[in-house]
């Protein structure tokens, strides 16, 4: 499994609303708010002019409105010179994060977590509650709602309120995790882990034969958990933009 293949299975399981390819590379877009649906992937390269390549995709997100941004993954962007092209014209590389993976294994999902394949206003609240503003929501509930299935929607209630949520979505052999999500009040609790649980009994339930997530480098409860349950790092992510 490499870097280059999350990387296109995230493409498909956490789709933007436009999906372009150019000169091999893919042009993604949403509503501007979050990095992943809204940059170059730079998987392939099939163009003549670097430079001219890059005056494209500028161009391309000038019309839409949202600046430019590349998405780099480490093992998996062409061609080789492309950093140091987009360095020269004031690019600079942030948010740092880690793709990480996991075998998928048959187990059993912990019985108080629901599991659907839509999804449940309850899920929606929790998302709503834990999103930093309108336009993080917008875009990310647009996108969960494109996900193509198999998608499962997991979510933990406790007296009527849902607590804690997880999505993840199927591609071929590839199942992503995405939308962990626990409200305020129930952190620490051993939520996440067992929506956690649930999501990856639903992935085996697919046939999904390995699991990948990304995360925030920094993010250090997060990785201890996803370290815990058998998750390693494939490698790291940054976006290019400039200040």
């Amino acid at each position: 499994m490499t870097p280059r293949d999350i990387d296109l299975a995230t493409i498909t399981t956490w789709p933007a609303a436009v999906t372009e390819q150019h000169d091999g590379w893919v042009y993604l877009a949403a509503g501007g708010v979050t990095g992943r649906v809204n940059a170059v992937w730079p998987l392939d390269w099939r163009g003549a002019a670097l430079d001219r390549a890059i005056d494209h995709a500028e161009a391309w997100y000038a019309a839409r409105g949202l600046p430019p941004r590349f998405k780099l993954t480490d093992g998996a962007y062409a061609p080789a010179e492309l950093p140091a092209a987009l360095q020269a014209r004031g690019y600079a590389p942030v948010m740092p994060t880690l793709i990480m993976t996991a075998p998928v294994s048959p187990a059993a999902a912990p019985a108080e977590v629901l599991i659907s394949a839509t999804m449940p206003a309850a899920f929606d609240a929790v998302l709503h509650e834990t999103a930093k503003d309108e336009s993080e929501y917008d875009e990310r509930h647009s996108i969960a709602m494109r996900a193509p299935q198999p998608a499962a929607f997991a979510l933990i209630e406790q007296n009527g309120r849902a607590m804690a949520i997880g999505m993840a979505a199927a591609s071929g052999d590839l199942a992503g995790i995405f939308l962990m999500r626990t409200a305020p009040e129930a952190r620490r609790q051993g939520l996440a882990r067992r929506i956690f649980r649930a999501l990856m009994a639903q992935c085996a339930a697919w046939g999904a034969r390995t699991a990948f997530l990304q995360v925030d480098a920094d993010n250090a409860s997060a990785i201890a958990l996803y370290e815990s349950e058998g998750f390693s790092r494939l490698s790291t992510y940054c976006f290019w933009r400039k200040p």
